[in-house]
Formats: C-alpha cells, structure tokens, sequence
C-alpha cells in the first residue's frame, strides 16, 4: 500500500528534479498542455504575491526512489517551468532574470533553452520569492499502477 507524504516543496527545488529528469509526465493521467498564456501569467502572479495555488499530487513509484510521475499538476508545474526559462513574460511584460539563478543559467549557457534578450526583466527580490515560493506537495509513495490509477479516477 502507497503512503501518502505532504511536503512542501520550493519551486527551486522543483526546477531542479525536473532539469535533473526527475519529473515524468504519463499521459494517461494528465492532459495536453492547454492552459493559456494568461492562466500562466496569472499563475505566476499568485506566487510572485505569495498566494497558495492548489497542491501538486506526485507518484514516487517502488523501485525508482527520487523519481516522481505527475499525476495532478502538470499545467502549474510547466508554468512554472516555462517561466523560469524565458518562453513568456509575467503580466507586466517582465521576464525571469535566468541570470539570477544559477541552474537555470547553466541550462540556458547549455543551449537547453534561450534567455529573452534586451527584455526587462523581474527584480532579484521576485526572483528569490518565486523560487523561495513553497508548493504544497503531496507524493504518493511505493505507489502501484493499481494505486495510482484508483487515486486518478477519483480525482
């Protein structure tokens, strides 16, 4: 039987299972992407003013510990993500200052993804609260497929 474990979870450390591939999407669970440019946006001004959004629900699956499938969650997490690397501004046009956080960086320097250029960019105190921003996180752990797939059929 899986245990349920709530941690919460700070969008740095996020950003680094997901460059580190630690996080996987399984399509039987979630839907393509299919969130606006504006629900993105608004996502990111939630956590920019320190407002909670809904908890992200993960599987660490027996046998791959430190991997997790998503299985609610997707859309805020590519969000998320998708900021951290320059593919949208925030509502104001600001785009994350990849400069100020080194993973990130390195990725960009790596090719993995451009850095906007001659853009305006977020504040090092944005910055330090969006990647300090702590994202209620529940992992289902030594989850089955039996397991996983009741939880999502409830959902």
């Amino acid at each position: 039987m899986a245990d349920l474990a709530s941690q919460p979870t700070s969008v740095q450390t996020i950003y680094g299972w997901y460059r580190d591939g630690k996080l996987l999407v399984n399509r039987r669970y979630q839907r393509k992407l299919v969130w606006t440019l504006e629900e993105k946006q608004k996502l990111i001004e939630s956590l920019l003013k320190k407002y909670p959004v809904p908890a992200i629900l993960l599987a660490e699956r027996d046998g791959a510990p430190g991997t997790y499938e998503i299985i609610d969650g997707l859309q805020r997490l590519h969000s998320i993500v998708s900021f951290i690397e320059n593919a949208f501004p925030r509502l104001e046009g600001d785009y994350f200052n990849v400069d100020s956080f080194p993973t990130a960086k390195s990725a960009a320097d790596e090719g993995r993804f451009a850095k906007a250029k001659d853009a305006k960019l977020i504040t090092a105190k944005e910055v330090s609260t969006l990647l300090d921003y702590s994202l209620a996180m529940s992992v289902m752990r030594n989850a089955t497929d039996s397991e996983i797939n009741d939880v999502f059929d409830r959902d």
